[in-house]
């Protein structure tokens, strides 16, 4: 197995090795990587931060040596879009992205880069309000399958960088972040902001989540990212007129309490 890293704003991950297979995940720039398999153009990968396999193009990926895969600390951009530049060459990343800090330098394929808009920090405090802003800042954003960006983003995937910009890594899809461990909230009049809902198809399965505001609203990526009305039911598209997901629990990770 080899190192890889995302050095790119964002690369795609499908499903199969073809480029017309469905993008199942996304990674965005600083994003590690266990490369475990390779056909043709094509590395199959295993995300470091949540064990999630998908494939990515061979000349997407940077394999990385030992000097690159040596651990700095990082810094994550908290704006829509962070620019950076080097020389006469910029790179522009997005919202959720781990840039590498080396002084007052931010490394970027080795050499150092210049922040020129945007602005990055530490991981905030992990608290339940914290997750919840950060889910309200990417407000509007549109859905896409497989998606981790403002620019395109799922139910699951706004959970996890939601829960990224707080320090902690939660798995990538809604079934497998209903199964990592946490506290069970019986009520949703007993649910804090940051707390998390689970809504199942009519098989029992879970498919959709969203973060709960504890003021009886939903911040979830339906269509888009939305806030919506919810109780005991499930989620209420008021411009629908009718419930739209139904729920099934509500998890509290961490200390996500405000």
């Amino acid at each position: 197995m080899a190192a890889g890293g995302c050095f790119l704003s964002m690369i795609p991950v499908r499903a199969e090795p073809s480029g017309k297979s469905a993008m199942v995940n996304q990674l965005l720039f600083g994003d590690r990587v266990l490369v475990i398999e390779s056909v043709d153009d094509w590395y199959k990968i295993i995300t470091l931060h949540d064990n999630y396999e998908g494939w990515c193009e061979s000349n997407q990926l940077v394999l990385l040596t030992d000097e690159a895969n040596n651990e700095l600390p990082v810094r994550l951009v908290n704006d829509i879009t962070a620019s950076f530049a080097s020389d006469s060459n910029t790179i522009t990343l997005v919202f959720g992205s781990s840039v590498p800090v080396q002084g007052n330098d931010y490394i970027i394929n080795l050499k150092p880069w210049q922040l020129v808009n945007g602005h990055l920090m530490k991981p905030l405090e992990f608290n339940g309000i914290n997750v919840l802003n950060t889910a309200v800042k990417l407000m509007g954003a549109p859905y896409l399958w497989g998606g981790r960006s403002p620019f395109g983003i799922d139910c699951s995937g706004l959970i996890q960088i939601a829960f990224k910009m707080t320090g902690m890594n939660l798995p990538r899809d809604a079934w497998q972040q209903a199964d990592y461990p946490g506290e069970f909230i019986d009520l949703i009049a007993e649910a804090q902001a940051g707390d998390i809902a689970f809504f199942d198809n009519e098989e029992g399965i879970i498919k959709h989540t969203g973060i709960l505001t504890g003021q009886g609203t939903i911040v979830h990526a339906s269509g888009r990212v939305r806030m919506d009305p919810v109780d005991h039911q499930g989620i209420f598209n008021r411009e629908l007129g009718k419930y739209t997901h139904k729920l099934r629990l509500i998890k509290r990770f961490g200390s996500s309490k405000s």
